[in-house]
């Protein structure tokens, strides 16, 4: 017997409940379309496989659910939230929806990032899937907010430079593109892949290593990505404010001719 909400059920709690074992996908949505849904699906697949989840379900059919949410949603663009939750053998399908976020005035200001003191562990395998076990991120979030800013920056127990709380990181120096390598501690981000794929294709040099927060702070350019916010110029990082955006706006015209 549990008891829930006020209820006494005969209903065992899921392992996803009690312990956070599940994974989602935040997918962007336009004009009731999915974006790069294959990729999103390639990665819950990886996913539950870290995490023991038992997920077979073809491509085809995640593909159908999807779409069948999209076209009975009230908005024709949004966030389309896909969460899997371990149960047995199985796992518990929940999709939800918000409204996308990043306005006009985000992109042409930019957005600014606070350094955190919580450090990123590259031998954890949660760190390279989109856990449901995200609180850490969120408190960063918070943190960096309350104190004005954006976003968070994340760096891993040597100082290297992860990731942001809810972002990848890239900056420019001497012409080169550079993003924190996958083995620093890091989601594996599908629009930091889709820009790396786009920069070797428009052949602009790219490169993904280790970088120290020193390497950050003396950049020409700073911009973060997600599934959501696409490209988003980086404006400031702690005390250090970036005036360049040109290449930044260059990057992103790529997928805005798209």
């Amino acid at each position: 017997m549990n008891y829930l909400n006020g209820k006494y059920i005969e209903t065992p709690f899921s392992e996803g409940e009690l312990y956070g074992t599940g994974l989602f996908e935040t997918i962007c949505i336009y004009n009731r379309k999915p974006e790069y849904l294959l990729n999103h699906y390639k990665r819950v697949y990886k996913g539950c496989h870290s995490l023991d989840i038992s997920f077979e379900m073809p491509y085809e059919e995640f593909q159908e659910i999807i779409f069948a949410y999209a076209l009975r949603s009230k908005l024709d663009d949004f966030a389309l939230r896909f969460t899997l939750l371990k149960r047995g053998t199985g796992y518990d399908l929940l999709i939800g929806s918000r409204k996308l976020v990043y306005t006009g005035k985000d992109y042409r200001k930019g957005f600014s990032l606070k350094t955190s003191p919580l450090r990123k562990n590259p031998t954890s395998p949660l760190t390279y899937i989109k856990s449901t076990c995200y609180s850490d991120n969120l408190i960063s979030l918070k943190n960096s907010r309350s104190l004005g800013f954006n976003e968070s920056l994340h760096l891993n127990f040597k100082g290297e430079v992860c990731e942001g709380a809810i972002s990848n990181i890239f900056f420019i120096e001497d012409g080169t593109v550079k993003t924190p390598a996958i083995e620093c501690g890091l989601l594996p981000g599908i629009m930091r892949a889709k820009v790396i794929e786009k920069l070797k294709e428009k052949n602009i040099p790219c490169e993904e290593g280790h970088y120290h927060l020193s390497q950050l702070i003396e950049a020409d350019e700073v911009f973060i990505t997600n599934s959501l916010m696409h490209i988003m110029w980086v404006n400031k990082l702690d005390d250090k404010v970036y005036l360049e955006r040109k290449n930044t706006d260059e990057i992103s015209n790529f997928f805005n001719k798209e």
